[in-house]
């Protein structure tokens, strides 16, 4: 006898909920290498200032045009690596919110696998009340009278 609808679905219900949680992994990942890129940019961001105040107050004391040109060059490098990471981070962003979609996907399905399981259960608990019912009609009508 084959297996209940119901049954046969809790396989496709199980592919479900992998790809669910699969997409629940990669929606972390991607989440976490926003949240390091923002730390990292912030990061140096407070480099720069610390470095910018440190320079202004050797600028300030005087410093020979080898020492100037180092420093600017050093700032530049600082603020081109900002810019880098700020790029990185658009991109980290724009796959997280391409991770979210495919997450919402996956978790929509599986919720749409389950309700089709619930109503699959129901339909054959009906099934079988009406058959349960035509079974006992049956045996009703094919009853002898006591009294004969």
């Amino acid at each position: 006898m084959a297996k209940p609808r119901s049954q046969r679905l809790e396989v496709v219900l199980a592919v479900a909920e992998r790809k669910r949680r699969e997409a629940e992994r990669y929606l972390a990942e991607a989440q976490q290498r926003v949240e390091q890129g923002e730390r990292g940019i912030d990061q140096l961001q407070q480099y720069l200032g610390e470095y910018q105040q440190q320079y202004t107050q050797v600028g300030q004391q005087g410093m020979n045009i080898g020492t100037l040109h180092a420093q600017q060059s050093f700032l530049q490098k600082i603020n081109s690596t900002i810019q880098v990471q700020e790029q990185a981070l658009v991109q980290a962003r724009d796959q997280l919110q391409q991770v979210r979609a495919f997450w919402q996907q996956a978790y929509a399905k599986e919720k749409g696998i389950e309700e089709l399981i619930r109503k699959a259960r129901e339909t054959e608990v009906r099934q079988a009340d009406k058959q349960l019912q035509q079974e006992i009609d049956e045996r009703s009508q094919h009853r002898r009278p006591q009294y004969i």
